[in-house]
């Protein structure tokens, strides 16, 4: 995954804002509640303001536009209906579909070399 991170001057009393490059969600992922992005293209990675301390690591982030790169993948596969409300990376209980997805995604080539 490629993402731009832009702080704005209200760093770090506001967080900084996540696009992703790659994969870029299409108009329509933007337009939807479920993909857990923004009009703009930015990541909707906090439930409210209020979630963000400005005192947190940007790994934080990180870690939960990582999550919504997996989830991404789970829901152009047909896995999901819907990305979760607290995110994969704080969250196991999709843990099991993941691999079961991941193996569904192989080819008989790569399943030989395990």
């Amino acid at each position: 995954m490629t993402i731009a991170l832009v702080y704005s001057a209200a760093h770090p009393m506001v967080p900084p804002t996540i696009f992703p490059i790659t994969p870029e969600p299409t108009i329509d992922e933007c337009t939807q509640n479920a993909w857990h992005v923004a009009p703009i293209g930015s990541l909707c990675l906090l439930q409210t303001q209020g979630d963000w301390a400005p005192e947190a690591s940007i790994t934080e982030l990180l870690e939960k536009a990582a999550g919504w790169r997996i989830e991404y993948a789970l829901m152009k596969a047909g896995a999901l209906d819907k990305m979760t409300t607290s995110g994969i990376a704080l969250d196991d209980t999709l843990d099991t579909l993941i691999t079961e997805v991941g193996q569904q995604q192989l080819s008989p080539d790569d399943e030989s070399t395990g």
